[in-house]
């Protein structure tokens, strides 16, 4: 019996797939891939699976061994913080005296849209007003400073999130994984 083998996507293929309508600007376009990935926010475009680790600075190495084991060192780019949104991870530019307001555009003007789910119950973001940003289990409020909620200078643990699913009595997306 002949193997079946899938090849991987090709250079064209992948052009194909990024030239497809509403794939530019104002809060993003296109939608996330399963596989969920990582998004630049400041050059608006994908980040590499080869990359990520580099790019979020999550590479192991025996500067600061622990028992012999290698450990991911310290931060050296604390102006630029992560936040996860639908299960991609999402870079931008960022700092611990920028409100919550001009993150949440920062993120929009970056392409943080592309994760609005198109079999979703909610409208998706639409703006820069309909993102919810979590940190330490608080929503922030769009005038507080990310310093008065305690965000670390080059934080990598935030929540983007669709403020219309925090609404009380919104109910999970068809094919979330709340369902499983």
């Amino acid at each position: 019996m002949a193997a079946v083998v899938e090849s991987a996507p090709t250079a064209a293929t992948t052009n194909q797939q990024q030239q497809q309508p509403g794939g530019g600007g104002g809060g993003g376009g296109g939608e996330v891939s399963l596989g969920k990935g990582a998004w630049d926010c400041d050059k608006n475009e994908e980040i590499p699976p080869h990359l990520e680790a580099e790019v979020f600075e999550e590479i192991a190495t025996m500067d600061l061994p622990f028992e012999g084991i290698p450990t991911i060192p310290p931060r050296t780019n604390m102006t630029h913080m992560a936040f996860f949104c639908n299960g991609c991870r999402y870079r931008v530019e960022a700092y611990p005296d920028w409100t919550a307001a001009r993150v949440k555009q920062a993120l929009f003007n970056g392409g943080i849209a592309r994760s609005n789910n198109p079999n979703g119950i909610t409208p998706g973001i639409q703006a820069w007003s309909d993102i919810a940003l979590i940190y330490a289990g608080r929503q922030m409020e769009d005038t507080k400073t990310l310093e008065s909620y305690n965000v670390p200078p080059g934080c990598k643990v935030m929540i983007a999130i669709e403020a219309a699913k925090l609404a009380p009595g919104a109910k999970p997306d068809p094919d979330s994984a709340y369902w499983n």
